[in-house]
């Protein structure tokens, strides 16, 4: 894959240009950007881009791999798909992503970008109001902060003080260590009705899933427990829901949390993945601050302040 398409390729001259980097010692929390984040029928949630002089409604992917732009878009853009004959990467579901295109005047909320790669999303079904999503090869730069309560999503420069970022309340909150992995996924452990789980946290997921084996064994559930249901769907898809009381991020809870199981045999997930991908649903009750460099998520609940 071409080096513009790898992480940090967007915005390390934008950085640069919102201003230089701040002392060691200089606490002060320096946002970059504020813009409106709107939600989606499915619950997910947007923020306009700018692409060549249009604005763009961009899905905001924690989960995702690199900033995409819909096959209709790039149409509409009249950029030129150009194919990735080395890469080798398969979206949720399996769809093959194989084309890129070269974007220029990229701009989000101020910080700017003279051109950016994106990759061409695979030929599938896409919300209609949405143009592309804005993943982890650009926020990973900053620190992002998801604002659920306000509407707004932030980027703030990571230079700072470690652990001086909670501006938003004060009122206790939740330091959860993560780990990243070399293309931007954020992993956290979760206390699921008192039992650890590791989990992908994925904005870019409506609902959030789990792996039906892992759940059993943890919270000791036999098959034939009634509280155990098959949800209605395709035939040879089986999905299930438990009636789970709390998931925990340290001492910031969520109540009641809605969570899909599914076998194993039915995820495909690779082997060593999280057993658990916490989807919109779930992250939306929370207020998200991902401090990047120090692999750091600060989590409130959303209605803090």
């Amino acid at each position: 894959m071409r080096k513009t398409l790898l992480r940090y390729g967007f915005l390390l001259g934008a950085t640069l240009s919102a201003g230089g980097a701040q002392a060691a010692d200089d606490c002060v929390l320096r946002q970059l950007i504020k813009v409106d984040m709107t939600t989606i029928p499915d619950g997910r949630v947007s923020v306009p881009m700018t692409v060549g002089g249009r604005t763009l409604n961009m899905l905001i992917d924690t989960g995702g791999l690199f900033s995409m732009l819909t096959p209709e878009t790039v149409k509409t853009l009249d950029l030129r798909p150009q194919f990735l004959p080395a890469a080798h990467i398969t979206q949720y579901g399996g769809f093959a992503v194989d084309h890129y295109v070269v974007a220029h005047d990229v701009s989000l909320g101020g910080i700017k970008a003279d051109k950016f790669d994106f990759l061409v999303m695979p030929e599938h079904d896409y919300p209609p109001m949405i143009n592309g999503l804005i993943a982890p090869d650009i926020m990973r730069s900053y620190d992002a902060d998801f604002d659920f309560a306000n509407h707004a999503f932030r980027l703030f420069s990571n230079e700072h003080c470690e652990g001086k970022v909670v501006y938003w309340t004060h009122d206790p909150y939740g330091a959860v260590d993560f780990s990243l992995s070399q293309l931007g996924q954020i992993t956290v452990p979760v206390m699921l009705d008192g039992h650890e789980i590791r989990a992908m946290i994925d904005t870019g997921a409506y609902h959030s899933v789990a792996s039906l084996e892992t759940v059993e064994d943890a919270l000791d559930i036999d098959e034939k427990n009634p509280a155990l249901h098959l949800l209605p769907g395709p035939p040879g898809i089986p999905r299930y829901h438990y009636p789970l009381k709390t998931l925990s991020l340290q001492s910031i809870t969520v109540n009641n949390p809605d969570v899909i199981l599914i076998p194993d045999d039915q995820s495909r997930q690779p082997p060593g993945a999280p057993k658990m991908l916490l989807g919109i649903n779930v992250l939306r009750q929370l207020h998200l601050y991902f401090a990047y460099r120090e692999h750091t998520l600060y989590v409130t609940p959303a209605a803090a302040h």
